[in-house]
């Protein structure tokens, strides 16, 4: 299960870059089409959706690998039978979040692909076309968290840590 997890994390951060790549492509071709007198229709709507799509399907493989933002410090600071109750305090209250995040963002997807909701501007598509990649990235979130509350609630408190330690190495060795 932990192989699998992990290369679905990895694929969610693929695709992210992906969407990266697109945006980089999508921003060079307008400023060639704009210096060539023309112009890419919908570009702006695209690289708007991409970066979407690029930040929140990169979010389940930043969260497990500890490159959010987080105040690990505090907590690493604490002995360990204190941390492990407020690590796993902290990931509950992730869950509770993340899940009602995807609640919400499911409930507002279904309306407007039941009103046949359309986006404004250049491009005109369903609204939830672009949300897909908003939904998923939430979802698989909310994965990693349960699989992180899982892999804290196990181990013993005398390994965890909030904060990954940073491996530093010398020039030269």
């Amino acid at each position: 299960m932990r192989h699998f997890l992990d290369r679905l994390y990895g694929a969610s951060l693929f695709l992210a870059g992906l969407f990266l790549v697109g945006i980089f492509l999508l921003m060079v071709g307008e400023a060639v089409v704009r210096k060539l007198g023309g112009y890419i229709p919908g570009a702006s709507e695209l690289i708007g959706w991409s970066c979407a799509a690029a930040g929140f399907l990169a979010l389940p493989a930043t969260f497990k690998r500890g490159d959010m933002v987080r105040v690990g410090l505090l907590v690493d600071a604490l002995p360990p039978r204190q941390r492990k109750p407020i690590l796993l305090g902290c990931l509950v209250l992730a869950l509770v979040f993340t899940a009602y995040m995807l609640k919400a963002t499911a409930t507002y997807m279904w309306g407007s692909f039941v009103v046949d909701e359309l986006t404004q501007g250049m491009l005109e598509i369903q609204v939830w076309i672009p949300m897909v990649s908003f939904l998923l990235g939430v979802a698989l979130l909310l994965v990693a968290i349960m699989d992180e509350l899982v892999v804290t609630w196990l181990a013993p408190a005398s390994e965890l840590r909030a904060e990954k330690p940073t491996a530093i190495e010398e020039p030269g060795l």
